[in-house]
């Protein structure tokens, strides 16, 4: 592993671990809630067990100025000090603090030398081999993008109603190939398959974006329980917790928005009313296909559907708001 970079987002920062030569993973960490929650993950990546070689790299800027002061406590890890991004703006809500963790991990795939590129948050606690799991998943696997599962490591109400929403689908068991959907806090990339999507990713990394273009161009996805992550989120107030569940559901419907028909666009703003409960059905069937946790959802309904109705009308408004691409450029895609 190579050491902190110094400086802002305009040097290379490629470290001392080149002269070892190349890593077999490189791990791009998303500060999310920093501080007690990022030093238990860097802990975790420390303490990665079987893995052969792997780089970890930190990008912080103006907002998560504190994770800087953790370098000298990891001196294997690359922590990237980015300066004053998005022009210095001071986030005024969930939506614009999205952007700060789309453009770190943008600029940290940039300088991230592993022939395999990770991304996890800072609330998803690795297991002991994720690292070394991961890399045996791409040996044995041609897909180029494969992602791993999550569990919900923090035994409270409205943690379990959280991750049933976000992370339901990411549960083991987990064994899926050409999912819809990979998350962007437990994914690995074939250095090549990213690459070949820079362009999508060189500003803002959005992972639908990303996976959808890259399955696209034939690029095989798929998702495997071997590679685990534990989420550990602290409690946050029910007000911020809404306003995170519109605001990232409206940055999802401008994505998604941009890759359907004005048709389609218009079909699902009229479907919104009804979304949270066909979801809350949805994520029901599926906790009922596991057999895991079922009593767990039930005790978390009122929790699950709150946070589905803000999620929808989140939707509803990045669809309102997204601009399809020409439809000369949607059938490129498809072909």
């Amino acid at each position: 592993m190579s050491g902190p970079d110094q400086g802002g987002a305009g040097q290379d920062g490629q470290g001392s671990g080149m002269a070892e030569g190349v890593p077999d993973l490189s791990v791009v960490m998303t500060i999310v809630d920093g501080g007690a929650t990022l030093r238990r993950c860097l802990d975790a990546l420390a303490a990665q067990t079987g893995a052969p070689s792997i780089e970890v790299l930190v990008p912080y800027d103006h907002m998560s100025t504190e994770a800087g002061a953790m370098a000298a406590d990891y001196p294997g890890f690359r922590f990237i000090d980015l300066g004053a991004i998005l022009g210095g703006m001071v986030p005024a809500n969930p939506y614009e603090m999205h952007a700060f963790y789309d453009t770190r991990r943008s600029e940290a795939m940039k300088r991230a030398t592993g022939r395999l590129i990770a991304i996890i948050e800072d609330r998803g606690v690795p297991a002991p081999d994720w690292a070394a799991v991961m890399i045996r998943l791409h040996a044995e696997n041609r897909e180029g993008v494969i992602g791993g599962a999550v569990e919900n490591g923090v035994d409270r109400l409205w943690n379990w109603a959280i991750f049933f929403c976000d992370f339901g689908r990411y549960q083991p068991p987990l064994a899926e190939r050409e999912p819809e959907y990979v998350t962007d806090t437990n994914i690995a990339y074939k250095r090549e398959a990213i690459m070949a999507v820079r362009d999508l990713w060189e500003v803002k990394y959005q992972e639908a974006q990303v996976n959808w273009e890259l399955r696209r161009r034939g690029v095989g996805l798929m998702l495997s329980d071997a590679a685990l992550t534990v989420q550990m989120r602290p409690a946050v107030p029910v007000r911020a917790l809404a306003a995170e569940r519109l605001h990232w559901a409206r940055m999802f419907g401008q994505v998604r928005g941009r890759e359907i028909s004005a048709g389609q666009r218009l079909k699902l703003c009229l479907a919104m009313p009804v979304l949270p409960f066909v979801l809350f059905v949805r994520h029901l069937r599926r906790q009922i296909a596991k057999g895991r946790h079922v009593g767990t959802y039930l005790a978390a309904a009122p929790m699950v559907l709150f946070l589905l109705a803000c999620w929808s009308l989140g939707e509803f408004i990045g669809y309102a708001e997204a601009r399809p691409k020409p439809a000369a450029s949607r059938a490129e895609g498809r072909g």
